[in-house]
């Protein structure tokens, strides 16, 4: 298991903090198109649910009517998804942390403003968290487990903070551990690359470039940037049933449209000549990869839950 070295975590909460606010809207990251969002919805959201947490409250929690008393955020950043979650008024506290000092700050400025004081905020390093037993209805995994080293740790800890028979949601990165892509993975999204029609393949990044072939990083790149990436992702679905009961894994895709999008989401906004067919082409193409074993799902929501 890869060590969590103090040196990896302040770099890493540098990283976070430079991010904190800044991440959407620039067209960069594959989430950002309004119809990747709605795929992700569809996918991950269940029959009759705008999203995945709705599907969760209204499958397992008598449709979203009732009232838990307090859920926890695993990684809130600068707090969007706790001030999102308020308004369905389903949780009397709603605590959330994050390793970015920087980040807790913007979210408790923001909460602040919103009149949100159900929601608490704290600056914490999960790979050496200490949750306090019995406490939660809901423990939230947002794009964060993914990065954790001590696994065993965080799952364990999540584990004894959640009341008997509390739910854990995990909205998650489970591909290839610091992005070590295989091949036949590089092979097709290279090969997909560079069927787009020109307009689609510019670099929003690098202005007056095409987007290059995507190569795998060497493990030394990844440590250099952020080395928590991805730092064990590939161990989340296999540990957690470890300690907790997995009721589903909705697989959301992205092995495909995240490493081909990335970089270029942008070029595919409404009114570009081609865009929506070619984007609907790739979504049909994905899916048919995954369905037939060629890839697999690089992204996840997991319910799972602890025995009563």
């Amino acid at each position: 298991m890869p060590d969590a070295r103090p040196d990896d975590a302040s770099r890493v909460r540098q990283v976070w903090d430079d991010q904190a606010g800044q991440w959407a809207g620039r067209g960069l990251h594959w989430t950002e198109h309004p119809a990747v969002q709605a795929r992700l919805h569809a996918k991950t959201g269940g029959p009759g649910a705008r999203d995945r947490f709705q599907y969760l409250l209204y499958r397992y929690f008598d449709d979203g009517a009732g009232v838990v008393d307090r859920v926890l955020t695993l990684g809130c950043g600068a707090g969007d998804f706790e001030r999102g979650f308020a308004q369905y008024g389903f949780a009397r506290a709603h605590d959330a942390v994050d390793i970015a000092a920087g980040a807790i700050e913007l979210a408790i400025d923001a909460a602040r403003q919103a009149g949100f004081d159900h929601i608490h905020y704290q600056a914490m390093d999960l790979n050496h968290a200490r949750l306090a037993p019995d406490t939660y209805d809901i423990v939230f995994g947002l794009s964060t487990v993914h990065h954790i080293a001590n696994l065993e740790h965080l799952f364990a800890q999540v584990q004894t903070a959640l009341k008997p028979g509390g739910y854990f949601l995990l909205d998650e990165f489970i591909g290839p551990s610091q992005f070590q892509w295989p091949d036949r993975q590089l092979a097709i999204v290279n090969h997909t690359l560079a069927r787009l029609p020109e307009p689609l393949r510019r670099s929003i990044s690098r202005p007056g470039s095409a987007k290059p072939p995507v190569t795998r990083p060497t493990i030394e790149e990844m440590n250099a940037g952020d080395p928590s990436e991805s730092i064990r992702s590939a161990d989340i679905l296999p540990l957690l049933p470890e300690y907790f009961e997995v009721l589903e894994v909705r697989g959301a895709g992205g092995s495909l449209l995240h490493l081909l999008l990335e970089d270029i989401t942008g070029n595919f906004a409404a009114g570009v000549p081609d865009a929506t067919q070619w984007l609907e082409t790739l979504f049909h193409l994905e899916d048919s990869l995954i369905a037939n074993g060629t890839l697999a799902d690089d992204f996840a929501v997991i319910i799972a839950r602890k025995p009563a």
